[in-house]
């Protein structure tokens, strides 16, 4: 196992105790295979395997973009990307060009964790 796919397994173990029940899914990936670390049973069954090499194709080609959102803004390392949907929060950490790990989180812990989204969003009235 990479260094990083074991750091992604301590990330499991980490929100899981931040997060609990809220925790909907983590998946570690590089450019050979890829690994769910961790999926909720109501998300699993939300997903067939179509839906679910499409989501990490996505990943991927957003992973291979690393370098060039680097290079394009200058804020220094991109260190993660985050979705913000009305039911969940996509956070994906590209770890660079072939490798990733990836965390939903139900949207309603991503506004207590992290309230300065939720309050543009009031803001914005869509909230």
């Amino acid at each position: 196992m990479t260094e990083t796919a074991q750091e992604s397994k301590e990330l499991v173990a980490f929100l899981r105790e931040q997060v609990g029940e809220h925790l909907r899914s983590v998946l570690y990936y590089d450019d050979s295979d890829w690994d769910v670390l961790f999926v909720r049973d109501d998300v699993a069954d939300a997903y067939d395997e179509r839906e679910r090499v499409n989501i990490l194709r996505d990943m991927r080609l957003e992973a291979i973009e690393k370098s060039h959102q680097e290079d394009l803004y200058v804020h220094g390392t991109l260190n993660c990307t985050i979705r913000c949907f009305e039911d969940a929060v996509e956070m994906h950490f590209a770890h660079g060009e072939k490798s990733g790990t990836a965390v939903a989180l139900d949207g309603e812990v991503f506004a207590v964790q992290n309230t300065f989204v939720g309050r543009c969003l009031e803001v914005m009235g869509r909230q």
